[in-house]
């Protein structure tokens, strides 16, 4: 269940055309929240004592992180509709979970679909990783060890929940798509999308808690369009 128990419902505003980059066309996004900024729950760990001694100061949930200045971390930018039948290679590189101080880290992370992901436990300590996903074979394994690793991959795109079964305060979200225009934004509500060809796209950007809205914009080459995407609550 949500701490932040408002109805909530989201607003995006224009896209305009910004800066010049070097290669490609690209987009600048940016995440606010419009309303009363809401309160981090301090995570109760003392279930587990190796997870208690681990985090000895107060960790917050993350489930809906807001700066004093209304800008929203963990949130996935993509672009969902413009790339038409257009196939992309899959990054050989390996994506990574990591579970240390009995917390996923990173909490929320995007990727490709095929692309490789390590999930490695650096606690002393049992960690399950449990996904669940509707348009593939979900997976439900345990790590015993420090430093116990294993690599998985998402056949299909969807965004993946995953938690833990030992500790139920552990969760993460794993963005899959079929293409390389994503990425999730810091604690300054910002990141980037690289690289895209001109064209008309519609950008989506999802959130654990606040949802997920859409905005159409226009990407010509070496430019950058500004995107600004509020959430807000009703």
């Amino acid at each position: 269940m949500k701490t932040f128990a408002a109805k909530l419902g989201a607003l995006a505003l224009v896209a305009m055309i910004a800066q010049p980059v070097l290669a490609g066309g690209g987009v600048k996004a940016t995440a606010k929240f419009d309303g009363e900024r809401p309160k981090r729950t301090v995570l109760k760990m003392d279930a587990d004592q190796y997870c208690a001694k681990a985090n000895e100061k107060k960790v917050g949930s993350e489930e809906a992180i807001v700066s004093k200045e209304g800008m929203v971390k963990n949130v996935i930018v993509y672009v969902k509709d413009g790339l038409g039948d257009a196939e992309f290679e899959v990054p050989t590189e390996k994506a990574e979970l990591n579970q240390q101080g009995c917390m996923y880290h990173p909490h929320v992370q995007a990727l490709q679909a095929k692309q490789p992901m390590i999930v490695k436990n650096s606690d002393a300590t049992l960690h399950n990783i449990h996904s669940f996903a509707e348009k593939q074979k979900a997976f439900n394994f345990a790590q015993p060890k420090q430093g116990d690793e294993k690599e998985v991959t998402f056949s299909r795109p969807e965004i993946v929940k995953v938690k833990c079964d030992v500790h139920p305060w552990m969760s993460a979200y794993i963005g899959v798509f079929d293409h390389p225009f994503h990425a999730v934004t810091e604690k300054d509500g910002t990141c980037e999308l690289a690289d895209l060809p001109p064209g008309e796209y519609t950008l989506a950007a999802w959130h654990e808690t606040f949802g997920e809205v859409e905005q159409k914009v226009t990407v010509a080459d070496g430019e950058a369009a500004e995107v600004e995407f509020v959430f807000k609550a009703k």
